[in-house]
């Protein structure tokens, strides 16, 4: 007679060898053979078959009638979403600001995208003397702002075109206001995945901001240091740049943004 907890430890090793699979077929860019799946994942191709037509069967993935191989099916994209959608992103933020505030002695502040511009969720002081940060409910603008900036720069040419106000507002004299010359730096903070604005929103104020992706890959949220000028420099000091990126990474990898994305 078998052990009852041989029979436990059987159907944890299932389900165990269920979720790599579709973390497998997931993280691949393109379909997966039977074949290759039990090689990636060391186990014999009968085995993961068996696997495979359950899942199938349950709408987790999907079979290609011309190769025969597997891709991940809508049921999975559903739940993913979900589990994204229901994700706090103040919760899942607040560990991440904690720890980019120590490594840079700056406030963080956590913006989320909405139509009108970066709303401030959560802000945590930094460990300086004098306080600067901003306040938690202001709502920053798309064009004068590191945030703002941000997202106007990773939204696709259309969706930038239609979020830009006709006339650009000039918060202070630093603010550019020459389209043509907007629209060249917002594709120079695009391919260098980090923007600032010095003396933009304020005078004598700096922010570092970079994106935050949600499982769409789509830019969601913005995370920040903040601080006067003469500490967020032009361009800023590359450690401060390392410490925000890798922040806004992990915040988008927990969000269950895509590695490929980030």
């Amino acid at each position: 007679m078998t052990p009852a907890n041989d029979d436990k430890s059987d159907v944890i090793q299932s389900v165990a060898l269920a979720l790599h699979l579709l973390e497998t077929l997931a993280e691949s860019d393109s379909d997966i053979g039977v074949t290759a799946l039990a090689t990636a994942l060391g186990t014999t191709k009968s085995r993961i078959y068996r696997h495979l037509r359950t899942l199938v069967t349950l709408g987790y993935i999907s079979q290609s009638e011309e190769t025969e191989r597997y891709r991940i099916g809508a049921r999975l994209i559903s739940l993913g979403k979900a589990a994204s959608g229901s994700a706090d992103l103040s919760s899942v933020a607040l560990p991440h600001m904690r720890a980019l505030r120590d490594a840079t002695g700056h406030a963080v502040s956590l913006g989320q995208v909405q139509d009108t511009g970066i709303r401030i969720l959560n802000t945590i002081a930094g460990t300086m003397e004098i306080e600067v940060g901003v306040r938690p409910g202001s709502l920053l603008g798309f064009t004068n702002s590191a945030q703002g900036k941000m997202t106007l720069a990773k939204m696709p040419p259309e969706a930038r075109q239609a979020t830009l106000p006709a006339v650009l507002p000039a918060t202070t004299q630093f603010t550019i206001k020459d389209p043509a010359e907007f629209d060249a730096h917002l594709d120079a903070i695009a391919a260098q995945g980090w923007a600032t604005a010095p003396n933009e929103t304020m005078l004598g104020l700096n922010a570092l901001a970079c994106p935050i992706m949600d499982a769409d890959a789509k830019v969601v949220a913005t995370i920040a240091i903040v601080s006067l000028t003469q500490y967020i420099e032009t361009p800023p000091a590359p450690a401060q740049i390392n410490a925000v990126v890798s922040a806004a990474k992990s915040i988008s990898t927990d969000l269950g943004c895509p590695k490929a994305a980030l």
